[in-house]
């Protein structure tokens, strides 16, 4: 994000008032900070063979494997796979098809991949929610969206 996804689709820097990147950066920058605070946790948490406590598991049913590290054998890959292809295509779609047709297909697809079978709820929900953060972005903070812009 920091490398990639933020330098390119941010705006050039109009030369007064905050750069236009400073709000994702410091957001990734806080999720990257949080996230070695977590790793670090853990990281000694088993260098010192310390298990978690009770209030701290995610599921509480496994006290009695004694490893007090819940999550070992708990992720699947394919569910990780199913949120982060199409996140992935999203980003690199965006640029190719436009911004209102990548978030619709991205939006139809995530909800299909999460279970929402009804076709009616999905159309509506993805065309709203496009919609209202292309209006939001476009006129409310003055970004650009990639692709055409429609009104």
């Amino acid at each position: 994000m920091l490398t990639w996804a933020i330098p390119t689709y941010t705006p050039a820097y109009p030369g007064y008032g905050a750069s236009p990147a400073l709000v994702p950066n410091v957001a990734v920058g806080i999720m990257l900070f949080m996230a070695c605070l977590s790793l670090v946790r853990i990281g000694l948490a088993i260098y010192m063979n310390k298990p978690l406590c009770d209030e701290e598991r995610e599921f509480p049913e496994d006290l009695e494997q004694g490893s007090g590290f819940t999550q070992v054998g708990r992720v699947k890959i394919s569910h990780l796979a199913r949120i982060m292809i199409p996140s992935v295509l999203l980003v690199v779609l965006i640029e190719y098809i436009g911004y209102m047709l990548a978030s619709f297909a991205f939006l139809m697809t995530l909800q299909y991949v999460i279970g929402n079978r009804k076709w009616v709820q999905s159309i509506v929900v993805s065309v709203v929610l496009t919609v209202v953060l292309y209006i939001v972005m476009r006129y409310g903070f003055g970004v650009p969206v990639p692709g055409p812009q429609f009104f």
